[in-house]
């Protein structure tokens, strides 16, 4: 481990057992821009910096009281400064050896595509972007141009939800099995190409279309989209002019697990912050999803993914989904049969 200071080594020592030393590797040269601090970017944040990650937090925001006891990085006597400023400082304790920066630049779409470039992924939460599904798309759109991965993190109090987009990921190993004797390695498997829909693609799924496909929790979050693609304001206030969307103009008002409340209730849900233990699991999934996309180990979670505390799962879908598989030509299965004799 000659790349490894002995800080490195003792820190680390878990992880270089557990992924190795070139996994290991790219995590300590990879940088992650973590965008709003909020949901369970807070969680993320804490979760990558421990595996070693170099983070920039970014939010324009100020610190207010709500945020103190959501936020578990911010004090009280945090309130009115700059929630990444202050954050940032007790995200580095968590572990000096690596880089953590902030930014309280303010969203603007025209300076996007300067703004992610160099940074490995960039997790971004819908609410420090005003709630708009459009500038969303446009952050995605800048990152793909730049190589970037891009997720997206929406939660509505016992829901929580990400989007990832890391275009073509190829997976390059497999960890071993789980309860393997050390002497068992896993097989090396050959590179493997994961597609990913963008987020205009993910955008491009009608809620309706979505009906008996997938969970009615995905639908919920797409319906969030349209009605505010849709001229819709996102803000607690017009629960009514959502649920009259829903009814009306969508024809689509999906039953969520523990939303019994109707569209109205759960259009409010967006704006408040979700229960910790939410947080807790999809804020590991993203991180774990994250780790795979850096160290190009493991197979990853296309694309979208979706976790409800009423159900206690956390549920995976490919929206838009994956196109058919082209079928074989005659004389390829006519070869096949000819061997198999």
């Amino acid at each position: 481990m000659a790349d490894f200071s002995k800080d490195q080594v003792a820190i680390y020592d878990r992880q270089l057992r557990l992924w190795g030393v070139a996994a290991q590797q790219r995590l300590l040269n990879a940088k992650v821009l973590v965008w709003g601090l909020e949901g369970t970017n807070v969680e993320a944040c804490k979760n990558l910096v421990l595996a070693g990650i170099s983070l920039t937090l970014r939010d324009h925001r100020s610190v207010g009281a709500s945020d103190v006891a959501y936020n578990y990085f911010l004090r009280g006597e945090d309130s009115g400064k700059n929630r990444a400023e202050c954050a940032s400082v007790r995200v580095q304790e968590m572990n000096p050896l690596c880089k953590v920066s902030c930014s309280t630049a303010p969203v603007d779409t025209a300076k996007l595509a300067e703004e992610v470039k160099g940074f490995d992924i960039v997790v971004v939460g819908l609410g420090v972007l005003g709630f708009n599904f459009d500038t969303a798309e446009a952050v995605d759109a800048a990152c793909r141009a730049a190589g970037t991965g891009f997720m997206l993190t929406v939660s509505a109090g016992e829901l929580s939800f990400f989007f990832a987009d890391f275009k073509e990921h190829v997976m390059q190993e497999r960890s071993s099995p789980q309860g393997a004797e050390p002497s068992v390695q896993a097989q090396a498997p050959d590179p493997e190409t994961f597609s990913y829909p963008s987020f205009s693609e993910w955008l491009s799924c009608t809620p309706a279309s979505m009906e008996k496909k997938c969970d009615a929790s995905f639908q919920l979050i797409a319906l969030f989209a349209a009605f505010q693609r849709s001229g819709g304001k996102a803000e607690p206030g017009a629960a009514a002019d959502f649920e009259a969307y829903c009814r009306d103009k969508a024809k689509c008002e999906p039953a969520v697990d523990g939303m019994t409340g109707g569209m109205k209730e759960a259009f409010g849900h967006f704006f408040v912050e979700p229960l910790i233990h939410v947080a807790s699991i999809i804020g590991g999934l993203l991180s774990q999803e994250v780790i795979k996309a850096i160290t190009r180990k493991d197979p990853p979670l296309v694309n979208s993914v979706c976790f409800n505390a009423h159900t206690c799962a956390a549920l995976v879908e490919r929206l838009p989904a994956a196109p058919p598989a082209p079928k074989k030509r005659k004389a390829e299965q006519e070869e096949v049969a000819d061997l198999s004799d």
